[in-house]
């Protein structure tokens, strides 16, 4: 720990959303920047604004900053952002933002002019030179790795791309930052679940993902040690008996499933877990092992049941292992969730009815079917505005004023529009009405799941909030039950059964 006089104060801001109530997850990439700050000497403070009520004029008045920054992550938080920006610009701090969606779009976040500059990619080891730079009346940040910057024409320019920061030099979570039992989920054999992580990137590059840019498509472990610490503290002090780990990729073979899950097994816990794998990486055996170490559920990105759309979308998994693999992690007693996304470009009515075929075959309890969504930074997206497709996004609030949940503005395959609502949500509806979810031989409801945390989440905000939130959710609710009840020649047209 570095000693200081007096300590520089540094704000790091989680933004709220807006439009729809979903289960709260804690921001880990503030928590570790945070966490890395103070193990530097740095006073901080997270304003996790998505659980917290307290106002940004009582957060100042009893955090007097010196550097501001907010991580923008998803569309549904931009007006949040730009609000709380406005307001610690106006007192003269500088402002930066961070996270996934800052780090693709730095020139649409600083047409706002109260942002100063965006942290590109992985934050610690920026955000520690930037606090020095603060600290030390520096307000030229030009030499710094890994930021987008407005120069004096106006024109925004990204200094030196910045390396990745060794994880085994990042000091362990300080999870007293947060009030923890406010981010506790509801899953499978669980009731206070945290999102964890234990590798950081993909290797691979699927075309509709943002990781190409963001991870450069490498893969980084966490220190065991350290993963295992934070796991005890939050059992032995917070009472968490579940983990998602929120990796993108869990695990890249046998050789390091076997390590993580002797580790796990050797804490001697009561907890279970869970996380997002590859078809095709593991058998039968291999889900055994992993359910004696604490596996109780795995989501799987199937994305597509059509082979010429997989290979558009450079997925590179074995189309002939998918129904075996679920097959096989059902029978080890793990509860399976298959990831479809239905409307890619150029899809074809008869490329959607496979997908729907596999569906169908697939001895899966949960189904995850979503939209096509272009992600500024993903292949996909590049490849249509290079054709003219779609034109750069320019406007943060162009997408935040989009509603793609219960809107299909934007379809780009040959899938007539009131066919992709119906496929959809006749899966998502017989998911949420699934009954025969079994975790360690007894029942689980994914309905009282979604029930428990979106009430959970609804009622951090104020009543107005409250209000909206809870109004969204029971619209979207009702327009899922329509969409999958009230089209049959639809359904009947896809085979939906």
């Amino acid at each position: 720990m570095e000693n200081r006089e007096k300590k520089q104060r540094v704000l790091l801001i989680n933004p709220k959303t807006e439009k729809y109530a979903r289960a709260i997850t804690a921001p880990l990439g503030l928590l570790s920047i945070a966490s890395y700050l103070e193990s530097k000497g740095f006073s901080v403070r997270l304003y996790d604004r998505t659980v917290e009520k307290a106002s940004v004029e009582s957060v100042f008045a009893d955090f007097p900053a010196d550097l501001v920054g907010v991580s923008l992550i998803s569309f549904l938080s931009v007006y949040d952002a730009e609000a709380v920006s406005a307001f610690f610009h106006a007192k003269g701090l500088p402002v930066v933002w961070g996270g996934p969606l800052a780090s693709e779009l730095p020139e649409a976040v600083m047409k706002n002019d109260c942002v100063d500059a965006v942290s590109i990619g992985e934050g610690e080891a920026t955000w520690l030179e930037l606090a020095r730079a603060v600290e030390a009346g520096n307000r030229d940040w030009s030499a710094i790795a890994g930021l987008a910057l407005r120069g004096p024409d106006g024109i925004i320019k990204k200094t030196e791309e910045r390396p990745f920061i060794d994880l085994a030099i990042l000091p362990d979570i300080n999870w007293r930052l947060v009030e923890v039992e406010k981010y506790f989920q509801t899953s499978y054999g669980c009731n206070k679940m945290l999102y964890l992580y234990a590798a950081k990137g993909c290797p691979f590059s699927c075309t509709f993902c943002y990781n190409k840019d963001f991870h450069r498509c490498t893969y980084r472990q966490r220190p065991m040690d350290a993963l295992l610490r934070e796991i005890r503290f939050l059992v032995e002090n917070y009472g968490m008996d579940g983990v998602y780990f929120a990796d993108e990729l869990w695990c890249r073979n046998v050789r390091e499933m076997h390590a993580i899950c002797d580790s796990l097994k050797s804490l001697n816990l009561d907890f279970v877990w869970g996380g997002q794998t590859r078809i095709g990486i593991f058998g039968k055996e291999d889900f055994e092992y992993m359910y004696n170490a604490g596996c109780r559920w795995i989501f799987f990105g199937v994305e597509s049941g059509s082979k010429e759309i997989l290979k558009r979308m450079n997925k590179k998994i074995a189309y002939d292992k998918i129904e075996q693999t679920i097959a096989d992690c059902k029978a080890a007693g793990i509860v399976t969730i298959a990831s479809f996304i239905i409307g890619y470009p150029g899809e074809t009515v008869s490329q959607a009815r496979q997908t729907v075929d596999l569906i169908c075959r697939l001895d899966t309890q949960m189904i995850n079917l979503n939209f096509f969504l272009v992600l500024p930074g993903s292949d996909i997206y590049k490849q249509m505005v290079s054709e003219g497709t779609i034109a750069p996004v320019t406007d943060l609030r162009t997408l935040a004023d989009e509603d793609p949940i219960r809107q299909l503005e934007y379809n780009y395959s040959d899938i007539p529009e009131i066919d992709i609502k119906v496929i959809r949500s006749w899966f998502m509806w017989r998911s949420f009405l699934a009954n025969d979810l079994k975790v360690d031989g007894k029942r689980s409801s994914f309905t009282k799941k979604v029930v428990r945390d979106g009430l959970k989440s609804v009622k951090t905000g104020n009543l107005k909030e409250f209000v909206a939130s809870t109004w969204n959710a029971g619209l979207e609710f009702v327009q899922t039950a329509w969409y999958a009840n009230a089209y049959p020649r639809v359904k009947k047209k896809y085979g939906i059964r």
